[in-house]
């Protein structure tokens, strides 16, 4: 039997406007599609949310114009209200702190660390970069922080202003703190603050047991041909399982491998309990896992 999966599933907010522009002088909304589908693969558990700056449709070529606002019809990416303060930025942090989330961009979100002092917090921040045949490598990151010259948003401003004791409280506080250390236990406060990064971690165990992936790679061969039944669908591809000897290998097949041009929603192609047959692409070894692209 596979060991079991772990039911705690993390959120994962995409700063899409920054994935989107990586190494790039000008946005590629196929760069985000391909960051996010890699993503979902790497974090099978996690529920991904693509939110971009209201502006990004602007700044994207023509022809990707109105796949972006297809994408936005169907949920599958959000932009912040019209006017929003602080943009997409504040609406992502917004997001993510409401959730419990991890974000997932390249910005240090200087003008914001004031508010949303979490950023700092272990496992909390992701940092994404696509590198020349290998793929999109993902990686934890701490933010830099701000310096005294960077300008603060207004909540920001509103935070310090409110937090900032006078220093006859800030003695008493001392005091107090000093004639309860016996009785209060830090380690607590520690454990929450570190919960995020572990739920990071748990979520990257292998999909499949060691002896069924290692049985399905000694029948399946890449390049060759098996029939799958769609399980379920994820933001950007969906799950397979193939039956093998051993038992039923779960797989994926993001949206990239289900046609050409691919289809916005993996939906749109396959029906939850269809069997279809798919050739195996590649296999992630250290997930267990086999992706999967869809026999036209």
């Amino acid at each position: 039997m596979s060991p079991a999966r772990p039911r705690h599933k993390i959120h994962i907010v995409v700063d899409g406007s920054n994935i989107a522009t990586e190494g790039r002088s000008e946005p590629s909304l196929a760069q985000l599609r391909a960051a996010v589908e890699a993503l979902a693969l790497e974090y099978p558990q996690a529920e991904v949310l693509v939110v971009v700056d209201a502006s990004l449709e602007h700044k994207l070529s023509v022809s990707e114009r109105a796949q972006l606002k297809e994408l936005e019809l169907s949920g599958e990416i959000v932009a912040p209200p019209a006017g929003s303060v602080g943009r997409g930025d504040a609406f992502i942090l917004k997001i993510a702190e409401r959730i419990g989330g991890v974000v997932l961009s390249n910005d240090s979100f200087h003008e914001f660390q004031g508010a949303h002092s979490w950023l700092f917090d272990e496992g909390r921040l992701l940092g994404g970069k696509p590198v020349p045949k290998v793929g999109w490598i993902f990686t934890e990151r701490i933010p830099v922080k701000a310096t005294s010259r960077t300008p603060s948003s207004p909540s920001t401003a509103a935070v310090k202003k409110t937090k900032a004791p006078s220093p006859v409280k800030a003695a008493k506080a001392v005091k107090t703190s000093a004639k309860s250390v016996g009785k209060k236990k830090p380690p607590v406060k520690v454990a929450a603050k570190k919960a995020p990064a572990k739920a990071v971690t748990r979520d990257r165990v292998p999909v499949n047991s060691e002896v069924l992936f290692e049985q399905f790679l000694m029948s399946v061969k890449v390049r060759s041909h098996v029939e799958g039944v769609v399980v379920t669908f994820t933001s950007h591809g969906a799950v397979i399982k193939v039956a093998i000897e051993a038992g039923s290998v779960e797989c994926y097949a993001p949206n990239s491998g289900l046609g050409t041009p691919p289809p916005l929603r993996a939906r749109d192609v396959l029906k939850r309990g269809e069997t279809r047959r798919f050739r195996l692409r590649s296999v992630d070894r250290e997930r267990r896992i086999p992706e999967l692209v869809l026999v036209q």
